[in-house]
Order: structure tokens, then sequence, then C-alpha cells
């Protein structure tokens, strides 16, 4: 642009030309980050060992896109690695056309983004340095720490995967401004008593899979009624509360109806029901001077085994019982039983003393 003269007139930041990608990118990781954060805390806590697997490499992957889209929020130009001009012209405003290779592209590594994101966010700076000889590692540390554990080794551990899932929450919070101006709007609303659970130090492991298993039944069993109407829906879900659930064990059971705390619907307590000892109740004399023999009973005592929903999925472990307002035990129950002693015969050897 020119003046009436003729000379160069400076271009103002409001009219030069950005390049697409300095909004596209930094979006693009945003959103990756949150749906790695969000699978994340509804494996996490999970008994499958590959979906805690999946939760560690989760986690490590939200906190790297998330790192790397505040980054790319100020110059997507600093993501690229120093020693590659072809990466530094692809991500800088030269770019007009927008184009990406991700063939050729490279980017800087991981902790060359933690230190610039302490220069760039004062925020985050706590997150990312190191504590010091004898102290918690950085939640950066700790977070990737457990991903390369699950990438390398495939070893994760279920307490170490709940600091991660913790330290995911507390980055989240730091650095979750560029995409939102409420940290709610980061999670979804069925996931909010799970943060708040783990933001809490003092919460415990068995209220904390209690909440993370509320959440991914109701959204499996969201998945699952996609693009039904309601009618459909309440015919699937009738057929599915139908059906009758394995017995895992060779224990005696009993099986308790109980309404699902996650999807309303019917589902089973499992009660191990342990047998007490025989007794007799011996004789009734009656006014007519008959007998009434009370014969012989046993006491069953039943403890609670685990929750199961088959409708969407729910299964709870003794532990989480008190979250559901299960009851753990059952009330003493009697039965009456065969004489443990009708086939007894005296040993002819021993009553004859030999």
């Amino acid at each position: 642009m020119t003046t009436a003269n003729g000379s160069p007139q400076p271009r103002s930041a409001s009219t030069a030309e950005l390049n697409p990608h300095h909004v596209q990118i930094s979006r693009q990781l945003y959103g990756a980050a949150q749906a790695a954060a969000q699978s994340a805390i509804r494996k996490y806590s999970s008994d499958d060992e590959q979906e805690q697997l999946d939760a560690a490499f989760s986690i490590g992957a939200a906190v790297e896109y998330l790192g790397r889209a505040v980054v790319a929020s100020h110059d997507p130009l600093l993501l690229a690695k120093s020693d590659s001009t072809e990466s530094q012209i692809m991500l800088s405003r030269a770019n007009t056309s927008g184009a990406l290779d991700p063939r050729t592209l490279r980017t800087a590594e991981a902790h060359l983004i933690w230190g610039l994101l302490q220069k760039l966010n004062p925020k985050f700076a706590p997150h990312a340095v190191s504590r010091g000889k004898g102290n918690p590692p950085s939640l950066i540390n700790l977070v990737m720490g457990v991903r390369n554990a699950a990438a390398h080794m495939a070893l994760v551990e279920k307490d170490y995967l709940e600091d991660a899932a913790r330290a995911l929450i507390a980055i989240v919070e730091s650095l979750h401004p560029l995409g939102t101006a409420e940290e709610a709007d980061f999670w979804p609303a069925d996931l909010m008593p799970t943060i708040q659970l783990l933001k809490d130090e003092n919460s415990t492991a068995a209220a904390l899979r209690y909440q993370a298993k509320i959440s991914n039944a109701r959204a499996q069993l969201e998945r699952l009624l996609t693009g039904m109407n309601a009618d459909e829906q309440e015919r699937i879900q009738t057929m599915l509360e139908a059906r009758s659930l394995p017995e895992l064990t060779r224990e005696r059971q009993k099986h308790i109806p109980n309404p699902c705390p996650a999807c309303g619907r019917t589902g089973v307590a499992v009660y191990v029901v342990e047998e007490g000892e025989p007794e007799y109740g011996g004789y009734e004399e009656t006014r007519g001077g008959s007998y009434i023999d009370h014969g012989w009973s046993r006491a069953l005592y039943s403890y609670a085994s685990m929750f199961q929903c088959p409708v969407c999925g729910l299964q709870l472990e003794v532990d989480e019982f008190t979250a559901a307002d299960i009851s753990t035990e059952l009330d003493e129950e009697w039965e009456d039983i065969e004489d443990p002693y009708a086939d007894w015969e005296p040993d002819e050897d021993e009553l004859r003393g030999r």
C-alpha cells in the first residue's frame, strides 16, 4: 500500500495478513487436549489394565497438547524446531497457503515447550520447575513419568495414575483460559463431580473411583442410545435390564435388585452368603401331649460382593457401596436343613475298644 505521493505506507497490526494457522493450530491443539483430558478422567479409575494404559497415554497427551496450544496462541513459529528451516517457514506468516506437511514438520521437544511456557505464562512456572532434591517431582515430570512408563514398558500403577490425574487438573486450571473463560467449560458437566473430588486432597480413593465409574457408565449409555428416539431408547434399556448377569464365583450368592446409581434402571447387588454351623431346635411339647420336632437349621450371613448394572455396565466394588447408598450387609436369615448326622453310624472298633 502507498500514499498519494507514492511512498510506502506502514501496515498496521489490524490490517496485516495473519497466517490462518495462528488461530487454527492453537484451537486444534486445544481441542485435542480437551478430548484427551476427558478420556483420561473417564478411564483412570478403571480396573481394566488396557484402560489404565489408555488413561496414562491420554494424560500425557493432554498436558503436552495444552502446553503447545498456549505457545501457539502467542505465535506458532515458537513451536518450530530451531534447526528446521522448512518447519519455521510452515509455521510462520510466510506460509500464506496455510498448509502443513506432517511428513516434514519438525517441532520443539517437550522440555523446550515447558521452558517457553514459564516465560510466556508465569502462572505455569510452579508446575514445570523442579522442586529440588528430596522433594516431589514437578507436576509435568510426574505426568510424563506416568505416561513414559506406559508408553515404553506398558507399566501403570493405579496410585501413580491417580496422582497424574490430579496433576492434569491442576495444569488445566493454569492453562484453560486459552480456550474459555471458565474452567468448567473445559470439562463436561458429568465429569465435574469427579474433577471436584480430585481437587480435594482429602477425598478417598473409593469416592474418586465411584464418581469416575458413574460418569463413565452414563457416558457409555449415552453413546449406546445416541440416534434413537424415546421409544427405541426405552425398548433397548428394557431389553438390557431383563438380562441375567453371569455368576463370577462358585460361592453361594444372593442377588438383590437395586436401582442403578448411574442410570436409574434396575441393577443387581450381589452378596456372598456364608453358612453358619448347624443348630438343633429341639422338641416342643404341645397341649395334647405330642411333640413338635423343630429340626435342624443354620444361620445365613450375607456380605456385599459387587454391584452390576446390565443396562449401563456400571460395576461397583464393596468399598464403593456406601457412596451409592447400597447396604454392605443383609439381615441375618435362617434356613431349615436336613439332619447333618442322619447317616452317622458308630465306629464298631471304637465301641468294642479295639
